[in-house]
């Protein structure tokens, strides 16, 4: 099957999303093991149940099956939209800690489909003048799965951080891909996003408790996140992030001092 491209607010649209819907956007940050000791997964867990969210979304499908197996989201707890960068859905490896921890992602986007037979899988391209269709097939998601549901939009990486922030924070270039797409939630107006899984403390964030990067990639073998040699203003996102929360502007759900208590606790 063919999905042709769209603009997010296409997304946005099917998805049915309100301003006023209470958000739950989650990222890769959930990646990192060590960043989520049991006590702060627990925590976590307590604040998602206390936030009742209207819509919960992750990025990505083999993220998703880290929330889950750590117990950050209950088992039946559903998932409304996925999103996957194009080249990760056809095939390509993702930029990941550990790719063995993921040898099954294929299996999850199944699984998935299997825990909310309505989630909506978001393929995102950053180019909008190439591959301006995605072929899919259902074997991909499973026989019972209306592939109606796979919406295919683009979304420009380009941003400045001073324009995203009335220019209280310098930096940008190329956003990573949570952020790319977090972003968009933003400046789209819905008022009561909440994030979880993003390095989103700023820059100055102790990172001696990162976990590096495995060999395979010389942009990231033995770096940590704020380190990696890629196109990306890793700083400059992190500092965004901080300062979108503490304007109120999103509500972050994670906590730095529940964080470095439950890693000291962990030692």
């Amino acid at each position: 099957m063919e999905v042709s491209l769209c603009n997010i607010e296409n997304l946005f649209e099917f998805l049915n999303l309100k301003k006023d819907d209470v958000i739950l956007y989650m990222g890769g940050r959930i990646d990192d093991d060590n960043l989520y000791p049991e006590k702060y997964r627990k925590y976590l867990k307590n604040q998602i149940e206390i936030l009742k969210p209207d819509k919960i979304i992750c990025h990505n499908h083999y993220y998703a099956k880290k929330y889950y197996e750590k117990g950050i989201l209950n088992e039946d707890t559903k998932i409304d939209l996925l999103l996957i960068y194009y080249h990760n859905m056809i095939g390509r490896i993702p930029e990941v800690i550990n790719p063995s921890h993921y040898e099954d992602r294929d299996e999850w986007m199944k699984k998935l489909v299997e825990i909310n037979p309505d989630i909506v899988y978001g393929v995102y391209c950053p180019w909008g003048g190439r591959s301006k269709t995605l072929n899919i097939s259902q074997e991909k998601f499973g026989n019972d799965y209306d592939l109606e549901r796979v919406k295919y939009f683009h979304s420009d990486r380009k941003y400045s951080a001073k324009n995203l922030t009335d220019g209280n924070v310098s930096g940008g270039g190329n956003a990573s891909d949570g952020f790319n797409i977090f972003s968009k939630f933003v400046q789209a107006g819905f008022n009561k996003l909440n994030l979880l899984g993003f390095t989103a403390f700023g820059c100055d964030e102790d990172s001696s408790h990162f976990t590096k990067y495995g060999p395979g990639d010389d942009r990231f073998a033995g770096r940590t996140y704020f380190d990696l040699k890629t196109s990306e203003d890793l700083c400059a996102e992190s500092n965004i992030l901080k300062y979108w929360n503490e304007t109120n502007k999103i509500n972050l759900v994670e906590n730095y001092t529940e964080l470095i208590t439950s890693l000291k606790e962990k030692k």
